[in-house]
């Protein structure tokens, strides 16, 4: 009786550990596979519609807007995730604009698990508005932010907007007027630019929400 005893005391506390790091490596491991609407999605755009509204813009279900304050005291205005984006007057923005800088996020235990990773972007200097596909694989919404404040940390480490705990390959990056930081979510197949798609417009009406 007393060997049955010390054998569940020895067993029990593995079996917890087993567990923990089956529900650990599950918790970090991303869904690889498109959410059902990116199967077929053509880039924003190629989207064929008749109802772009002034701004060359067709929202659906789901769109959402922003305001986003660059530290040169400058609005630009973000739309998420919209129906599709006239070619006349929208434009990719190029890759070499955007930049990779880390991942992390609000210094929380999910966060430690299961990292966001972060882009910078440098927003074209005559741009009036941003636009942003879906995130395919996180089947969710970037988040946009102008950079207020960085500081390193530590050796790899830096926190942006007092709030945004990132690890980082290379040194504290260079940061201008026209930077904002882009989350796009916790799957690294989301990349900006390449799997997530962004456009700029010159041109937008002053009263658009």
């Amino acid at each position: 009786m007393i060997n049955i005893h010390r054998l569940f005391k020895v067993f029990i506390p593995i079996c917890l550990t087993l567990i923990c790091i089956i529900i650990l490596v599950r918790f970090q491991q991303p869904d690889n596979k498109l959410a059902k609407f990116c199967v077929t999605a053509k880039p924003l755009t190629q989207v064929k519609v008749n109802n772009y509204d002034i701004n060359g813009i067709a929202l659906r279900e789901g769109t959402f807007t922003k305001r986003v304050t660059l530290n040169s005291a400058r609005e630009l205005k973000v739309i998420i995730f919209p129906k599709a984006l006239s070619f006349i007057t929208w434009s990719k923005v190029r890759q070499s604009s955007i930049q990779y800088i880390g991942q992390g996020g609000d210094n929380n235990w999910k966060e430690w698990l299961r990292p966001d990773y972060f882009y910078l972007l440098e927003v074209p200097p005559q741009a009036t508005a941003l636009a942003f596909g879906r995130l395919c694989y996180r089947n969710g919404d970037v988040d946009v932010e102008p950079i207020k404040k960085i500081k390193q940390i530590s050796s790899g480490k830096i926190i942006i907007n007092d709030k945004i705990y990132l690890s980082v390959a290379s040194s504290l990056p260079k940061i201008n007027l026209y930077n904002v930081i882009v989350n796009t979510g916790s799957n690294r197949k989301d990349a900006l630019g390449t799997q997530t798609e962004v456009y700029f417009t010159t041109i937008l009406n002053e009263d658009y929400d």
